[in-house]
């Protein structure tokens, strides 16, 4: 739990550093030193970023509500939020590691360009993406902006369906892994060169990036309100979602 006190030292900070006091409770020190994790955090949350000047995440009133802005990413989308701050972590492990890391994701239009962004600027030879999307049910502008992205780690490929039928099909692949790897340890043989890691929603890493900016965002309005940050101010926030990550998101963090 963070205390009010806590919760009121994060007003002052930068979106970077707000992002590395939340991951920071939830990743050891020992798995990421804290230098490496503010590298992590600048590189997900200012750069490609449009509005660094404005936090990352502009909180604008529109009437007697406040708007935030979560479109400012390379990639026009929210999804650039998690996205960008999860595959930067797994970039980290895949180098720390020297293990390829090939990324598995299925798109209907916003995950698939964040995801193959994220990897494109990661410029790590250890990872890897392939992508997947159902042919003529995303727009042309997100077709274009995965297929006309230049980098020998991401692939992207279309394929005859609905928009979730990928899913059983990543989740057997990761699944036999899981049991190949077991099998393997059984055998004291831990030598895989190569590890394949799927990054749609239900990669716990997801969430966890997008907390910040529910922080971010209740931090912002108490200031424009002019109310102290604590259990006595409560803001609602109102969300879309669709395979409730985001509201996975902001679970977590009021119950932070």
């Amino acid at each position: 739990k963070i205390s009010s006190p806590e919760l009121q030292s994060y007003a002052s900070l930068s979106f970077p550093s707000l992002a590395y006091e939340v991951v920071r409770a939830f990743i050891s020190p020992e798995e990421v030193s804290d230098d490496d994790l503010r590298i992590i955090c600048q590189k997900s949350f200012h750069d490609g970023f449009d509005a660094p000047d404005d936090g990352v995440v502009p909180v604008v009133p529109v009437g007697s509500v406040y708007v935030a802005e979560l479109f400012h990413g390379p990639t026009f989308c929210f999804k650039d939020l998690g996205m960008r701050g999860v595959i930067n972590l797994l970039s980290h492990f895949s180098a720390k590691r020297h293990r390829k890391t090939t990324l598995l994701a299925a798109t209907t239009g916003d995950t698939g360009p964040a995801a193959v962004h994220a990897v494109a600027n990661s410029n790590n030879p250890y990872l890897g993406i392939v992508v997947h999307y159902p042919r003529g049910q995303i727009s042309a502008f997100q077709r274009k902006q995965m297929t006309t992205v230049d980098s020998p780690m991401v692939a992207v490929v279309s394929f005859d369906g609905g928009g979730d039928d990928m899913d059983r099909p990543i989740k057997d692949l990761l699944t036999e892994q899981q049991r190949q790897h077991q099998q393997e340890e059984s055998r004291g043989d831990t030598t895989a060169d190569r590890i394949l890691c799927g990054v749609n929603s239900y990669n716990i890493g997801r969430p966890l990036m997008q907390m910040v900016h529910f922080f971010w965002t209740y931090l912002r309005v108490c200031e424009q309100l002019g109310k102290e940050p604590g259990e006595d101010t409560i803001v609602d926030i109102v969300i879309p979602t669709g395979a409730m990550g985001n509201m996975c998101a902001g679970y977590m963090a009021k119950n932070m």
